[in-house]
Order: C-alpha cells, then structure tokens, then sequence
C-alpha cells in the first residue's frame, strides 16, 4: 500500500514539474524614471509594447526606478531588459551588462554622436570665457550619476588636465529641474551643465532666451543641431543582461529597429562605437575602473575589516608556530643532514630504475595480442550487436521490413567482415608475417576512414578533408585505416572532454619530396608537457590510459617504414604528423 502511495505521490510531482516548466518566464523590463521627461512618453510606451510582443507567450514586468535601484537591479542581474544611459550600462559591462540599441532623434545624424553637456554662465560674466575660468566656481548641475547633466561635463573637465572631483568649489544637484539649474545661471549664483538640447527645449518654452547667456567651450558638430560644449555620445540605450536567451533578445531587437519613428521622431538604432563612452569612464573612474580602483579597494578594506584583521591575526599565529616547528626541526635534523643526503640519492635513483622497470613492462603489455584484439575489434562487435537488437526490436514490434532487415544484414556482415580482417591482421602479426600491401592512393583510404569513423562512433566532429593533389604509397589499406580511425576516435574524445562547442578536426594530404605528409589538427588545446609525453612508448593523455591505441598506430606506422610526429596546431590543438614513404610516381 505504502508503495503505491509513494508512486502516486511520484506522479504527481512529476506533472506539477512539467505544469511548471510549461509555465511562460516573466521578464522584468526595468526604466529609469528620468526617461520619460527626457525621451517622449509615445516611444517609452511604444517600446514597452515591442518588447511585449516579441517576449511573447512569457510575461513582461515593467518597473519604472530611481537611477540608483536601476543601477543594483542590473548589477545583481535582477533586471533583464532596461533603458539607461549609454555610461550607466557600459558602466556595467564586465558584468555582462550589453547595449543592444541607443534612441535617435532627427537632432542627430549620427547614433555614436547624440548626447552630451553645454557649458552656461550668465551673458555679462567677462570673468568666465574658458572651461579653465570655471574652476573653483559654483556649478548647478542634474545629479552626480546624471551623464548629460553632470557627466560628460566632467569628462571634459578631465580631459583638459584637471580633476574634476576638486574642479569646482561647490555642485549644487536638481535631479531633473532643469529650469531651476538655469535660474541659478541667471541669477549668478553659479555655471549651469545642461544637457545637450535642454536649452533649446528651455527657449522654445520661453524660461530664457538665448542673449541672456553665455556659452562657454562651445564645439561644433555638422552631425549634430543642438548646442553643446563637450564630446558627443551615444544617447539613452536600451540594455540586456545574459539572463536573456539569445534567440529572445534577437527578437526583441529586431521588433524595435522596426518600430516606426514616434513622438518627436524618436528611433531604435544601433551606435557602432562606445569609444567614447568607454574612455569617459576611464578617465572618471567609474564602472569597472571604480571596482579595481585605489579607492574601491580601500572601501572593500573598510567594509570588511574585521574579517581581514582576523586573517591577519590567524596568519600571523600561524607563522610564528610555523618559525618555531622550523626551528625546532632544523636543529634535530642538523646532524642527521649528510645522512638524509645520501639515502635521497639512493631513493631517487631506485625510483628512475623503477620508472625505467615500469614503463619496459608497459610497452610488453602493449605488444600482447590480447590487447590489440579488445581495443580494435571493440567497435565492429558493438556494431554487430546494436544492428541485431534492432532487428530483434523491429521483430517484437512487427515493423521489421525486408529493407530493414537487408540493410541491417548488409552492416553486420561489414562489421564481421571487418572484425575477421582484424584477427587476421592479428594471426599475421603473431606468425612475424609480413602483412599484404598494395599501392592505395591516400585521399581515398582517409576519406573511407573517415565515414568508418563516422558510422562507427557517432561523434559530432566537423572532420575536413580538403582535395589535394593524389598521392600514392604502399600500405597495408586496413592498418592504415586503422591508424587514422584511431586518431580521429582521441582527437573526438579530447575535444568532448575539453567541452569545445564546435569541435573540429582537419586532415591534410600532400607530398613533400619523396615523403607522403598526413596531417590531422584538433581545434582544442593542450599543454607542450603532454605533446613531449606523446612520444614516450606507452604514454597517453588520458588519465586511466595505457596508450594502447597510440602505440598501435606508432607500431603500425613504423612498421610501413615511417615516422609520426606529435606538435602543437595554430589553434593550439594537438596536430599529429604522419610520414610514409611515397610512390616515385603519383600519377596512376
């Protein structure tokens, strides 16, 4: 009774999971609140809406936050879509926050040059006609993380050589009431930093006309209308974080690169270069320049100070017993040093003979039958044995065809042909026989290894025979197919076990000389101490290996007088060389 109950339970589980899993993902689209009085609330909303539909059939969560919370949303990935500035995301980008499109505007011909600071004093400061007249002034400003408001003026203060966390005697912050930045203008009390375009919009609205200021370090930009007095960047951006599947956030920048221009002529565009945005962090040590920051280390010392001091402590306890068992063993051991001296070197020399006696006795394994038999004949009898559990499953369910059954006939008779070919290649090795050679053209022997392969193993391997001139040597067909399989079966291996998402192996043919070359390429990677170990009789890469298969192919290679050689590929994968003597003559 209690074993059906547990099965139910079982069941039912299991339906909720997949009732769960079925369940469409919420994104969470987080805004920065200042967006809507900067960009038009038509295209908020219109891009909201895009976003929806290409999410679909998975939710969608709109918040609209203060800069601050945006910020900690995308730094603990809490956040999957946002719109920002382009400093705010890029500052975020070693986190693997990424810009995906920035808005532009008809004020802007450019998408990498739309957004930056304008410079304003009162028209009748003769006091104040240069960004280095500004210093030690009073600044009105937006806030400290605002980038056209604050940022990109400080960017330009840095880059004409001062500091801008001493530039200025005092910044008074409005958050986003502009109009009062320019009131304080107007009234002497300080410099006004707008952004970009903010001046214009305050002159249509007539809060001041353009006579009653004055511009300070004005730049021009044919790309650009609005007035400005710093270098442009790419405007507000709309940002994802990996949370995002790729084929998700393929379409939902597709669908706003579509989106129809709305309110003031607002777009989705891609910004080519965030060089710009990218060195304004640099010189202001913001984003991942503040995290590895003199001063970010400091704060990190602050914040967790008391577990620092109590590693230091442990540390330092730690060290003094260390000194005292140091001192404590050098003076027993003192007398006893020219003694350990000659029983290390005996020690060390008994453990070359035995590395010496070890490998001797693995190269006597590798040169057993047996051995040559489990490790070739392995493939052709699981061959064998899944195409008769397919015939026996076709026969149990009643679907076996005279096809089907001809076909699986067809390979198992390949496979036992080729298992019989090896226990004769075996029996002629064991008898000292020579084995039958003939003269085989090497694209054609490579190319039937490689669909041998293909068909044995299964291996997702990209294998790449490029045509070559043909070149003929005299080989026995199926050792030399043995060699190759065995190489491309570690080379598959390898690059599963390195976990390398498009795994490749290119086969080269050519003739150097007098010298047939048969090179095979990984596109993984390994260390030049493991290729200086390939070359030793027995040694293998693997960790539970015999190198077995290795040195059958060395064997069998030696064997039709020629050489292989081990190296590090380009890509930094393994590439093994293969040298046969060649025909005199190639063309047959």
């Amino acid at each position: 009774m209690n074993k059906i109950l547990r099965l139910i339970a079982a069941v039912i589980g299991f339906l909720l999971l997949n009732v769960q899993a079925e369940e469409p993902k919420e994104y969470a689209f987080a805004i920065n609140s200042a967006v809507t009085p900067l960009l038009h609330a038509a295209f908020v909303n219109q891009t909201i809406k895009t976003v929806e539909r290409a999410v679909e059939p998975a939710k969608l969560k709109v918040m609209y936050v203060e800069l601050p919370e945006l910020e900690r949303l995308i730094e603990d990935h809490q956040a999957d879509f946002f719109i920002s500035t382009a400093a705010t995301i890029r500052r975020y980008q070693d986190l693997g926050a990424r810009d995906v499109l920035t808005a532009s505007s008809p004020f802007s011909k450019n998408p990498n040059r739309s957004e930056g600071s304008l410079f304003i004093v009162k028209a009748d400061r003769s006091d104040i006609n240069s960004v280095s007249d500004l210093k030690d002034k009073r600044a009105a400003a937006g806030r400290p993380t605002a980038f056209g408001m604050y940022l990109a003026a400080m960017g330009e203060i840095a880059a004409d050589g001062y500091d801008p966390k001493t530039f200025f005697r005092s910044t008074q912050f409005y958050g986003l009431n502009r109009d009062q930045i320019i009131k304080d203008v107007l009234n002497g009390k300080a410099v006004g930093i707008l952004r970009a375009c903010y001046l214009e919009d305050a002159v249509n609205r007539k809060v001041v006309t353009t006579d009653q200021l004055k511009f300070i370090n004005l730049k021009s930009d044919p790309d650009h209308i609005c007035l400005h007095s710093t270098r442009l960047y790419p405007n507000w951006s709309f940002g994802s974080n990996p949370s995002v599947p790729p084929a998700v956030l393929s379409a939902v920048a597709a669908g706003l690169i579509a989106q129809k221009p709305v309110g003031i002529g607002l777009y989705w565009s891609v910004a080519s270069d965030y060089t710009a945005v990218d060195n304004l962090l640099k010189s202001l040590r913001l984003g991942s320049y503040q995290r590895f920051s003199k001063e970010w280390f400091w704060q990190r010392i602050v914040e967790y100070r008391f577990w620092i001091l109590s590693a230091l402590a442990a540390f330092v306890l730690l060290l003094i017993h260390s000194l005292i068992v140091s001192r404590t063993v050098d003076i027993r051991t003192r007398e006893l040093k020219e003694s350990l001296k000659r029983e290390n070197k005996s020690f060390n020399e008994a453990q070359k003979a035995h590395r010496r006696l070890m490998k001797m006795q693995r190269a006597a394994v590798v040169g057993q039958i047996s051995s040559l038999i489990a490790h070739e004949l392995n493939q052709p009898l699981a061959g064998i044995k899944l195409y008769a559990r397919t015939l026996q499953r076709a026969k149990d369910s009643g679907t076996l065809t005279e096809d089907k059954l001809g076909t699986a006939l067809t390979e198992i008779r390949t496979d036992a042909d080729l298992a019989a070919a090896i226990v004769e290649r075996v029996r002629s090795y064991a008898k000292g026989t020579r084995s039958e050679r003939v003269s085989s053209e090497v694209s054609e022997l490579v190319n039937k290894a490689v669909r041998e392969f293909k068909r044995q193993s299964g291996e997702r391997v990209e294998v790449w025979v490029p045509q070559e001139q043909p070149v003929y040597i005299i080989v026995n067909p199926l050792e030399f197919e043995l060699v190759i399989i065995n190489l491309l079966r570690n080379a598959a291996q390898a690059l599963q076990e390195l976990g390398v998402l498009n795994p490749k192996v290119a086969l080269t043919i050519k003739r150097e000389d007098n010298k047939a070359l048969i090179a095979i390429e990984d596109n993984g990677h390994i260390e030049k101490e493991k290729i200086e170990k390939l070359s030793e009789p027995t040694n293998s890469t693997k960790a539970d290996g015999l190198g077995l298969g290795l040195q059958i192919v060395r064997s069998i290679i030696e064997n039709h007088g020629g050489k292989i050689f081990f190296s590090q590929a380009a890509s930094g994968g393994l590439r093994v060389e293969i040298r046969l003597p060649a025909e005199e003559t190639t063309e047959q």
